[in-house]
């Protein structure tokens, strides 16, 4: 478990020099793009943990099985958001580069996905909390 906590240590010391730096410099352009992309890199980092974690560190058959149903149904949501996206764009929404047909579908779709995973974590927070105020 060191490791992970000499890990952390290190994103967070990359992450306090590029902000220190960010704020240095006077916000240049490529100071931005820098930051985006260390954004990304962390997204990426925690996205993996997110996924590859608990199939290593929980106990007992049961609860890797769980792990990997909400893995589907978490696939599922994305399927279904990519499947009814659009790529048709907004109306009245003016930009000075036109977006592709796939960044469009892809940004409605993500949309989607957002939305529904917040309706499910809604849901199952008040079902949640019915269960357990029955139970008692």
């Amino acid at each position: 478990m060191k490791l992970v906590k000499y890990l952390s240590y290190l994103l967070l010391a990359v992450s306090a020099v590029l902000i220190i730096a960010f704020y240095a410099m006077g916000t240049p352009e490529s100071m931005v793009s820098t930051i985006l992309n260390w954004a990304y890199a962390l997204i990426g980092i925690a996205l993996v943990c997110m996924i590859v974690l608990p199939l290593f560190f929980r106990d007992g058959k049961k609860i890797k099985k769980s792990t990997l149903f909400a893995y589907g149904i978490f696939a599922v949501v994305i399927l279904v958001a990519v499947l009814f996206s659009s790529d048709a764009a907004l109306e009245g929404v003016t930009t000075s580069v036109e977006p592709s047909a796939s960044d469009l579908k892809f940004t409605d779709g993500a949309v989607m996905a957002a939305g529904l995973l917040i309706a499910i974590a809604f849901v199952a927070i008040i079902v949640g909390s019915l269960k357990n105020m029955f139970s008692k």
